[in-house]
Parts: structure tokens; C-alpha cells; sequence
């Protein structure tokens, strides 16, 4: 009974201590670490054209987004790492400390606001759209009602879609797979962003056999994600700062063209408004407050 108690006591002291070492190894990176470290670690899509995908030749990730987490570090005077993610892995990279920084087509919801700093403003915006072959003849979304649907896992509009229109949704692995499932016959169609289906559709792969035939819904903004605990920190407001900056010079649209991505009205709007003046004054300010305009965001 009183080794009991002596290990008990020796546990209860060291409790702190080991809380604090193990809470380390998940702790978020400040603006301050990245500097020191030389080294951003972002986290980008790994499976989607023009966005983030591994180049067969290269072996390298490219995209818009890697373009933009170069040109961050390249501000920054640190080097660039960066790590493939999927769909499904996007929130865990970012609270287990795997990277300093998300871009990776990530939507903003209510869920992730929880789970995740959202930097704001919003650097693009998408809706949702379907990948089908011309001989299905969907026309309306109301036609999706008793059909097998793949989309992919964690997709913010996969219940929204079910409960809406009564689609029977497959939600799979990855982006890969559904579209591999897509082919095979195994769905009637996939459920996806509809810029990442325009880019598809620009290789005969798709175009000859495959459309996208309905109206656009649920349209979103996409956000920079960092971890819960730099919420209001240097990191957030420096990340904040860069995405007013590109807005206001036409970079992201610049960017968006290099790729070869159809423009977007979301960045027309944005640049036009972040480029606005009232008198001497920028109509959306210089930074984000409470009194930034809500179309700003």
C-alpha cells in the first residue's frame, strides 16, 4: 500500500510536466517559429488539377495553391515544404501540428470555424456542381432523387445534397476514387466543386464522354486554415495582410491565368472592392475588424 501511494505521489508530480511535453508535440507554429525553424510547412491537395496535384513528370506537387504557398515563403525568407493532403485529411494535418498552414480548396462552415482558424478574407470561392456522362440527361437536381451519387468523404455539401434532393450519396476515400467509380459505372455521377470539375472537363479524358450539366448550388468561400490557438495572433493577422494585398493587386487573378483556371467572379468582385477608395480611404480598410463591410470578407 505505501509503494501505492510513493508511485501515485510520483505520477501526480510529474503529471504537469508530461501534459505540457505531449501537448508540445501538436503545438501550433507562430509567425515567430516558422522564422526561426527557415522552414513553412503547408499543407495542400494532392488530387486536384490546377489546384494541388502531383505532376507525373516531376513527381512534385504544383497548382495555384502551391504557387501561393511559395510566394508566402519566398515573403517570408523561409524555405518551402509541402505536404499532400486529401480531402479527408485537411483538418487533422492542421491540429496534430503536421503543418503550419492549410491551402487546400478548403470550404468555409460553421463546423471548421470550430475546429480551425479560418483567416479571412476568403482568398476564392467555388459551389457545388456535378460530373455526369451526357447519356444520364440530368437536368434538373431534383433528378439526383433515388440515385447512386459518389462524392468524396468529409464534403460539406454531401448531406445538404442527400436531404435537399434525396440523392443516394457514396462518399469515398478520395477525389480519386470517385471519379475512378464515376468511370467504372459504379455512380451515376460525381458530386464536386464545380471549378475542379471545369478544369477536368478541359481534357478530352472527360469532355468527350462527360458534362456538367446543372446550375451551380451552394456556393462557398474558401479559406486559409491555421491552428485554434493562432486565432488573433501574428501569424493570422500577417496571412490576413498578405490575402488584402493580393486582392488589391490582381494577383490571385494573375495567379488563377498562369494555371490556365477560368475567372472567377468571386476574384473580380473581391479585387474591385479591395481596390475601392471612399475619399483618401480604402472602402474595405487596411486590415480586418469588426468594421471591415461584410462583402469584404
Amino acid at each position: 500500500m505505501k509503494k501505492f501511494t510513493s508511485l501515485s505521489l510520483t505520477l501526480f508530480t510529474l503529471l504537469p510536466f508530461l501534459c505540457l511535453t505531449l501537448g508540445n508535440t501538436a503545438q501550433a507554429s507562430s509567425l515567430e517559429d516558422i522564422k526561426k525553424r527557415g522552414k513553412l510547412i503547408v499543407g495542400v491537395k494532392k488530387d486536384v488539377l490546377l489546384w494541388g496535384y502531383q505532376d507525373a513528370a516531376s513527381g512534385k506537387i504544383v497548382g495555384m495553391e502551391p504557387d501561393l504557398a511559395q510566394s508566402i515563403a519566398k515573403d517570408l525568407g523561409v524555405e518551402l515544404e509541402l505536404v499532400g493532403v486529401l480531402t479527408a485529411e485537411r483538418i487533422d494535418v492542421v491540429t496534430s501540428g503536421k503543418v503550419d498552414l492549410l491551402i487546400a480548396t478548403l470550404s468555409d462552415t460553421p463546423e471548421r470555424q470550430k475546429q480551425l482558424t479560418l483567416v479571412e478574407p476568403h482568398y476564392y470561392s467555388s459551389g457545388v456542381n456535378l460530373l455526369t456522362r451526357k447519356t444520364e440527361n440530368f437536368k434538373e437536381w431534383t433528378d439526383l432523387k433515388n440515385r447512386r451519387i459518389c462524392s468524396r468523404r468529409g464534403a460539406f455539401y454531401n448531406r445538404r445534397v442527400t436531404v435537399t434532393y434525396g440523392a443516394d450519396i457514396v462518399a469515398l476515400y478520395s477525389n480519386d476514387w470517385s471519379k475512378q467509380a464515376l468511370r467504372d459505372g459504379r455512380c451515376a455521377a460525381f458530386l464536386y466543386d464545380d471549378t475542379s470539375i471545369v478544369a477536368m472537363l478541359r481534357s478530352p479524358e472527360w469532355s468527350n464522354n462527360f458534362v456538367m450539366p446543372m446550375t451551380t448550388i451552394f456556393t462557398i468561400p474558401w479559406s486559409f486554415a491555421i491552428a485554434p490557438a493562432e486565432r488573433g495572433g501574428e501569424f493570422d493577422k500577417y496571412l490576413s495582410k498578405t490575402i488584402i494585398n493580393w486582392h488589391r493587386s490582381g494577383y490571385l487573378q494573375q495567379v488563377e491565368k498562369n494555371w490556365g483556371i477560368p475567372p472567377s467572379r468571386f476574384l473580380d468582385d473581391m479585387h474591385k472592392l479591395w481596390s475601392k477608395k471612399t475619399g483618401n480611404a480604402w472602402f474595405c480598410g487596411d486590415s480586418i475588424s469588426v468594421t471591415t463591410p461584410k462583402e469584404c470578407l
